[in-house]
């Protein structure tokens, strides 16, 4: 048998059957304002370094350290930030 489908297009689909796409999830104006607030106060200088997790809408995630929290001196102080995070987090619900 033939196939008739060209790469990259979807094969028809039979009577009935409708393709099924997730609804976008709302942003989160908090996670916004956040972010905003964390921006100005590093384009200040009051914000030396970030230990950062990124929640992606699908369910992924990034973790980024940046700036003076990846010093040496500083890693004993971050592991505690993390630890405390973490304890923040165990006790949301």
């Amino acid at each position: 048998m033939k196939d008739e489908t060209l790469p990259g297009q979807q094969a028809p689909l039979p009577m009935g059957v409708v393709p099924f796409s997730p609804l976008p999830r709302p942003v989160s104006g908090e996670t916004v304002q956040t972010l905003e607030r964390v921006l100005r106060d590093a384009k200040s200088g009051r914000v030396a370094g970030l230990a950062m997790v990124v929640l992606q809408a699908d369910g992924r995630f990034d973790l980024h350290l940046r700036g003076s929290v990846t010093e040496e001196s500083n890693q004993m102080g971050v592991a505690g930030m993390l630890a405390a995070l973490q304890k923040m987090t165990l006790e949301l619900h």
